[in-house]
């Protein structure tokens, strides 16, 4: 028995069968609550194997942070402080800025698209956290890495060249003149979309057989066929992502930003991953089983 290996899970959800199992938000909170500890041995599991391709995301994250390196309007926002900084400092800060916006940006690529085949796996044991299967966290985890590895593999190169078209095309149209420089917007809407498509990909990828094509086919229907709750659920999760690094930028308090710093961290490595991706799986789950009675009627990718 190891740290991660001790969940032996009895089959069924252990509870009558004629109970009514709870849908929606009810039904993330009780899972969340059950399978507590649980989720922080996932979310661990997960960083570590996600390391390499979040380092890749990491490094191509600067096409964003290195818009707001260092410049004279570092320097000059920073004297407008009233406080007496020099180019060392302003230095200091930008450098500070770079990680922090590559950092934010890199979770919330991971976290929305995905990181490679550590997702199939991450998905795959939330999924089954919300069907009631019984599930070994670590045995089941690679081996589900291991049966979608070429697709997981796909999705996230074609993620990386899509977020790097995306990136481009958004400071292109930003310093464009006149009417060109609206349709940043337009990329805006276009990343938005393809974001809400991420949150049923993964689901379908681990629980059908389907080809590439048909994965993102049947993702973008699902997204636009469950509309409000895919726009809610992106917004949700982006207020958890960001809510601790808010407070402790804008805090006036260096104390109370310290603390909310050390909470990022802690909540990072303990707990985000988990708690966002099984918010997201539990509205695909919900989404999807109005279309698809999932658990019985339908052909695993077991």
């Amino acid at each position: 028995m190891g740290l991660f290996n001790s969940n032996y899970s009895a089959p069924g959800p252990g509870v009558s069968k004629n109970e009514r199992r709870k849908k929606g938000i009810a039904r993330f909170y009780e899972i969340f609550f059950r399978k507590f500890w649980d989720l922080i041995k996932l979310n661990l599991l997960y960083i570590i194997t996600l390391l390499p391709t979040f380092a890749v995301i990491f490094l191509l994250s600067g096409i964003i942070s290195n818009k707001f390196g260092y410049s004279e309007s570092v320097m000059n926002a920073l004297q407008s402080s009233g406080q007496s900084f020099t180019e060392l400092d302003a230095a200091n800060v930008s450098v500070t800025m770079d990680l922090m916006i590559r950092f934010i940006v890199s979770v919330f690529f991971t976290i929305f698209w995905g990181g490679g085949p550590a997702t199939a796996g991450f998905v795959y044991i939330l999924r089954s956290f919300l069907w009631e299967d019984p599930v070994f966290i670590v045995s089941d985890y690679f081996k589900r890495i291991r049966m979608n590895l070429r697709q997981s593999l796909i999705v996230w190169i074609i993620d990386i060249i899509v977020f790097i078209a995306l990136c481009i095309a958004y400071f292109v149209y930003n310093s464009m003149p006149s009417i060109m420089y609206f349709l940043k917007y337009v990329i805006l809407v276009l990343a938005f979309f393809y974001t809400m498509l991420h949150l049923y990909i993964h689901h379908l990828m681990v629980t059908y057989e389907l080809s590439i094509p048909k994965l993102y086919k049947n993702s973008a229907l699902f997204a636009l066929s469950s509309l409000p709750f895919s726009v809610l659920t992106v917004l949700v999760v982006s207020f958890v992502i960001l809510i601790f690094p808010a407070i402790a930028f804008t805090s006036a308090n260096d104390t109370i930003a310290a603390v909310f710093m050390i909470l990022v961290i802690a909540v990072v490595f303990l707990l985000l991953f988990s708690f966002c991706g099984l918010y997201i799986e539990c509205n695909a789950v919900t989404q999807i089983k109005k279309y698809i009675k999932e658990e019985v009627s339908v052909e695993r990718g077991e």
